[in-house]
């Protein structure tokens, strides 16, 4: 499950919450006495639920948006004594039961808000058809044919059947030229307007291939495609261009060390290996 649709549960619940406090607030209007503990037991769902914020934010601590995470953090250290510490006083334990619902009320739109950006959205699909890519390489002697004869073909080859891999999970690949301009994967041809790729293309990223021969470094090929990568002048961006990330993909014939995320002016610069012949443990 991914902290998507962990977070829509989570989101669920507390809206189910608010509105059975909002049906005890009304009760009370009719009658003021909670002989039944209907207090309490807000309380007590209060605190389950922030006993669940804490296992999402521990499960998904490395890939959940920033700002979402440091919402759900802030939330858990400044509320956690009002929904949890046992309170004498019945007017004070009333009090606290609606003040935890509202507080979870705010947090809830906070973070479905910063969960709704269309960016997280593209990095998935971004990360989903790579992944994709590499299984299908390995699965599929036909696909991996075509790849081995890209790889000896040379980066262009690869680039291209790459980005009509990536337009197979809705993002539309493309590289940069010297003067730092959208250029085509497949027409490799300035991308100019990009009107028509916004019609029918979820998102739009950018990518810079590379091949990795017997005996090349890949640290070096990585770095190549870092530093073209960088050349890229944004100027007016697409709706739904992948800003923050771009990816250096490397292809080789088996695979090769990867470095990790690097982020460089604000810039996350994401390596992917797509290796051509992956040697499996079982193999030699």
């Amino acid at each position: 499950m991914t902290y998507i649709d962990q977070w829509k549960a989570l989101a669920s619940r507390i809206r189910g919450l608010t509105q059975a406090g909002q049906l005890h607030a009304d009760y009370l209007k009719v009658r003021s006495s909670d002989s039944y503990g209907r207090a309490k037991a807000l309380r007590q769902q209060s605190a389950s639920i922030l006993t669940a914020l804490e296992a999402f934010r521990d499960r998904f601590r490395q890939s959940l948006p920033p700002a979402a995470l440091a919402a759900v953090e802030n939330f858990i250290s400044q509320h956690s004594s009002l929904i949890r510490n046992a309170i004498d006083n019945p007017d004070l334990r009333e009090e606290s039961a609606w003040a935890a619902l509202v507080m979870l009320a705010a947090l809830e739109t906070e973070v479905s808000f910063l969960l709704s950006d269309v960016q997280q959205s593209i990095r998935a699909r971004s990360e989903r058809a790579f992944a994709h890519l590499q299984r299908s390489i390995v699965v599929d002697a036909d696909i991996r044919e075509k790849w081995e004869a890209a790889f000896k073909n040379g980066e262009v080859a690869c680039e291209k059947l790459g980005a009509v891999h990536l337009l197979l999970h809705g993002i539309w690949a493309f590289k940069v030229n010297a003067a730092g301009e959208r250029t085509d994967l497949v027409f490799q041809e300035p991308a100019g307007d990009i009107g028509a790729e916004e019609r029918y293309a979820d998102g739009l990223v950018l990518t810079e291939w590379k091949v990795a021969a017997a005996g090349d470094r890949a640290e070096n090929r990585f770095r190549e495609a870092r530093s073209q990568a960088g050349r890229y002048a944004q100027g007016s961006l697409a709706g739904n261009e992948l800003t923050a990330y771009r990816y250096a993909v490397v292809v080789s014939l088996q695979h090769i060390d990867t470095p990790g995320d690097l982020t460089e002016n604000g810039m996350v610069y994401r390596h992917i290996n797509i290796a051509v012949d992956p040697r499996s443990p079982s193999r030699p």
